[in-house]
């Protein structure tokens, strides 16, 4: 007896026609399809989809490096399917000032994924991603003159909503959600709902401010369903060593990283999603030096707005100050502000490190005075925060001498620094339109629940009709139809799978006819 599965023929072998009708006693998968189905698993397995998926889909933006003395844009990828954003950060800063720290705290503040790589971006992964599991795990390398890695992460958009706070939560829904009238609307009703009750006229107050509730809870829903449809941002973390970028090799640096965010913005236009670039300049408190020396930190913010610059929707930067348990105690009222100021520093049970001095007014004027805001047209955000989960500051006042002491831990950030760096990466983002594929599935939906929030709302106010028609009719002229999608992306529309041709002679049994993805920009050749 022989056997036959869906998507799967044995050889056939070498013999005369058999009648029609043995042929059709046999049970050929392709003339008796409903007796296979039935009987043997079908070849859209879940089981194949898990494992079509599973596969990087990703294309290389560059054959090879095109800066000969710089190694890194040779072996980057870029995403090939539906991302919403694209954001590389340039993290910059000398050696020992924390870039590896800071982008292992921005992968735990975010709830990080790494998406399906190969090659030497998977590597990259993988040692960075032992650091953010285990923090006393052995540290790489700095990284050597000649390299820029970069690591490679995802967000899903649904769950930077659910970690941010207030405003920043209503930002986000108004901009990527796309619920900014109703919004206004339940705004609108709630203060006239309060208004009117404050005239004396309490029933009326209260049903346009229940009016007022119900639209802000249908457009939550609607917003969070519109967020969660955009897919994943991804944010690539670039390792620039600082102490190289104000050498001789700047230029070099420079060209890299524009060659970069060229390739990626055609890319981005090309596939209909949002793309940022923003350097993220580090600055440690304990290596800012003395008025005399100066520091590695002034000379590269004196760069930072040609970096900057790169991004030609806007000039963007990020200061990140880390180990801030020590600026409070080096700036102390009452104390001079040119003395200079000794510093140990060292992890609980581990060797403290030799002291290094530190000017107390460099410290103020970088770390403590330091405000967010516009300079040299580029629009300024300082982050600060402490690297370790737990930190303690000893001061000896008679030397002088301060002992900061530490404890390294899977820490995301310290006190409110987390939610402002979520609330930074939202703001990078120029969210597109929903996909037009979840138009279909969502617009049924949407139509019943716009004309019964209409008819409900109507149903109560007393000369009621009125806002019964504000929340139907308005809602709706203004292309928000509750639980529908906007059938088109801000900046072209997303490239629509198409089914590959099966190829001559042998047929995987692994291949599936559907869910093969177009590349608009694949060259031909290998990947």
């Amino acid at each position: 007896m022989t056997m036959r599965f869906a998507g799967i023929e044995p050889p056939r072998a070498g013999r005369a026609e058999a009648p029609a009708e043995r042929r059709a006693s046999t049970g050929n998968a392709y003339e008796d399809a409903e007796m296979v189905e039935r009987v043997h698993r079908q070849a859209r397995s879940g089981i194949y989809a898990a494992m079509e998926f599973s596969v990087p889909r990703r294309l290389s933006l560059f054959p090879d490096d095109p800066i000969a003395e710089l190694r890194g844009l040779g072996t980057l990828t870029d995403p090939d399917d539906d991302v919403a954003a694209v954001v590389d950060l340039a993290v910059i800063g000398a050696r020992g000032d924390g870039k590896t720290q800071f982008i292992v705290h921005a992968i735990r503040a975010l709830h990080a994924h790494a998406p399906a790589l190969e090659g030497a971006e998977q590597r990259l992964n993988q040692d960075v991603m032992r650091l953010v599991l285990d923090p006393r795990a052995t540290r790489p390398d700095a990284t050597p003159p000649g390299v820029v890695p970069h690591f490679t992460f995802r967000v899903r958009a649904a769950g930077l909503l659910d970690r941010l706070r207030g405003t920043s939560a209503v930002r986000l829904a108004w901009r990527a959600g796309r619920v900014g009238f109703a919004i206004v609307l339940a705004c609108a009703l709630a203060i006239a709902g309060a208004v009117v009750a404050a005239r004396g006229d309490a029933a009326a107050g209260v049903v346009a401010g229940a009016s007022g509730a119900l639209v802000g809870a249908i457009a939550a829903l609607m917003s969070r369903r519109r967020i969660s449809a955009l897919g994943d941002v991804e944010v690539v973390f670039w390792d620039i060593a600082g102490e190289q970028v104000y050498s001789a090799a700047a230029a070099d640096y420079y060209t890299l990283l524009g060659r970069l965010v060229d390739a990626r913005r055609r890319r981005a236009e090309a596939c209909g999603r949002a793309y940022a670039f923003v350097p993220v300049l580090i600055c440690n408190p304990l290596a800012l030096g003395t008025d005399d020396e100066g520091s590695p930190y002034e000379r590269l913010r004196e760069l930072l707005p040609l970096f900057a610059a790169l991004d030609r929707d806007a000039a963007r930067a990020l200061i990140a100050i880390n180990r801030w348990s020590v600026v409070d105690p080096i700036c102390a009222r009452g104390a001079l502000r040119d003395e200079v100021v000794s510093v140990t520093s060292c992890a609980r049970g581990e060797v403290p490190s030799e002291p290094c001095e530190v000017a107390r007014e460099q410290v103020r004027a970088h770390c403590l005075d330091a405000e967010d805001g516009r300079a040299k047209g580029v629009r300024m955000t300082y982050l600060r925060y402490d690297t370790a989960i737990r930190a303690g500051v000893e001061v000896d006042p008679e030397s002088g001498v301060l002992a900061y002491e530490y404890d390294d831990g899977p820490g995301a950030f310290s006190g409110d620094a987390r939610h402002r760096f979520l609330d930074w990466i939202v703001g990078l983002v120029r969210w597109p339109r929903g996909r037009a594929a979840a138009v279909a599935e969502l617009a049924p939906a949407g139509a019943g629940v716009g004309a019964g929030a209409g008819a409900g709302v109507g149903a109560g106010v007393g000369a009621g009709a009125g806002v019964g028609a504000g929340v139907g009719a308005g809602v709706g002229a203004s292309g928000l139809a509750f639980g529908s999608l906007e059938p088109g992306r801000a900046s072209g529309a997303m490239p629509i799978p198409a089914p590959a041709p099966a190829p001559a002679g042998h047929e995987s049994p692994y291949a599936s006819p559907a869910d093969v993805w177009s590349r608009p920009l694949d060259a031909p050749g290998p990947r």
